[in-house]
């Protein structure tokens, strides 16, 4: 029997707001496009929740905060569809109240929508708070970069990222080309995508990333956070890979791409990537660092939230002691990498230079990249608004005597 186009409405805010508590399961047999319009509901409540509160209080007696959590997740989606995506308000507002499961709450939902299905914005909001970032992190971009350029940057962060990835075999029908590879392809989203073997999911700017350390020499290589396996897509075939990351998850998920990319060369190894587990040395060591994340808000939308002082610094202390640890594990002429997706001095420049500081051993050589991603120092630096693609970096030594 088919499902009324009421109730796939309803099904899709319930499946929004399932994914809004941090659920998983799927009680509506949705189609794709009512699957995709739930994941972009929950998308722009999480991405916009700071703007999206800030007009809610407007229409709520109470804290936000102390509101029953089913009561706020219901809130949101629906100010999601008001606000930013512009979904007509009666739809909007009678499906998700439709949605919400407590009746004794429904009025209140009802209520508090219909107020903000009429609302108008003011000119004079915040832009941390009408782009939905936390606030210091944003007066930082602002000192650092001008208040024109961390605009631009607020609004690439929001946007939802094309779809696009590297073919390491056959290249896709209907794809286009990226800003600078040729092997790397974007795809339209529209209706079933149906991939060739050997291609990997990623922002270009991975793929640059993921094939400059591969053009590094090297037979033997370590590879210190190795999951997914976004890396290990370009290194394996350039030599024998170890492949180490200390999350369960995330080294299952690598452990899928190794099957689907037919992987032979790569050795995966569940480990505190702190601490080496083993006191053998490589021609060629890659570190993956965990860091903030800054740079790639538009993909990981929900890591903005994550984002405080006390987190950046306990992360530059894990990310100068794997320098240091991992260091140890290069030959005598062998490569040294480190990258992260974050685009802060503190995980970046600043932690070559402390780096250097006390590694004399280890001479920078510039990464191998395109020139226009290059700063004059070596590294590989790329910028969102200004380049077109997440921001990454990524720096390599050579180990001399």
């Amino acid at each position: 029997m088919k499902t009324s186009s009421k109730v796939r409405g309803t099904g899709s805010r319930i499946q929004a707001g399932i994914l809004l508590k941090g659920g998983s399961s799927r009680p509506y047999p949705l189609s794709s496009e009512d699957m995709a319009f739930a994941t972009r509901m929950y998308r722009e409540a999480v991405i916009w929740r700071k703007r999206i509160d800030y007009a809610l209080s407007k229409y709520v007696r109470q804290e936000l905060d102390t509101l029953d959590f089913d009561v706020l997740t219901s809130l949101r989606i629906g100010a999601a569809q008001l606000l930013i995506l512009r979904t007509p308000a009666h739809a909007a507002v009678s499906a998700t109240v439709e949605a919400h499961t407590s009746r004794k709450t429904r009025g209140l939902v009802n209520a508090v929508l219909r107020k903000l299905s009429k609302h108008v914005e003011k000119d004079d909001i915040p832009d941390h708070v009408f782009y939905s970032h936390p606030e210091e992190l944003v007066r930082r971009w602002e000192s650092r970069y001008g208040k024109v350029l961390t605009k631009k940057l607020l609004v690439w962060n929001n946007q939802p990222p094309p779809l696009g990835g590297y073919a390491f075999g056959k290249i896709p029908e209907d794809t286009t080309p990226g800003s600078f590879l040729e092997k790397y392809r974007v795809i339209q989203r529209q209706g079933a995508i149906k991939l060739p073997p050997f291609f990997y999911i990623q922002d270009e700017s991975a793929s640059i990333v993921g094939q400059g350390m591969a053009k590094l020499p090297g037979e033997s290589i370590l590879e210190i956070g190795a999951a997914p396996g976004g890396k290990t897509a370009h290194l394996d075939g350039t030599g024998f890979v170890v492949s180490l990351d200390k999350k369960v998850r995330r080294m299952n998920r690598w452990l899928e791409n190794s099957e689907r990319m037919g992987w032979e060369n790569s050795f995966p190894v569940g480990a505190d990537c702190s601490a080496l587990p083993f006191k053998a040395q490589f021609d060629k060591v890659i570190i993956d660092a965990p860091c903030t994340n800054t740079g790639v808000y538009r993909r990981r939308f929900d890591a903005r939230w994550n984002w405080t002082p006390k987190l950046e610094q306990g992360l530059v202390v894990i990310q100068r002691k794997m320098l240091q640890e991992s260091s140890k594990a290069v030959k005598l002429g062998g490569i040294l990498v480190y990258s992260t997706c974050s685009i802060e001095p503190a995980e970046n420049s600043e932690a070559v230079r402390f780096f250097e500081k006390n590694n004399t051993m280890f001479e920078r050589i510039p990464f191998p990249a395109p020139k226009e991603l290059l700063t004059s120092e070596g590294f590989l630096s790329v910028f969102p608004p200004e380049i077109g693609l997440d921001g990454l970096f990524a720096v390599a030594w050579i180990k001399k005597s």
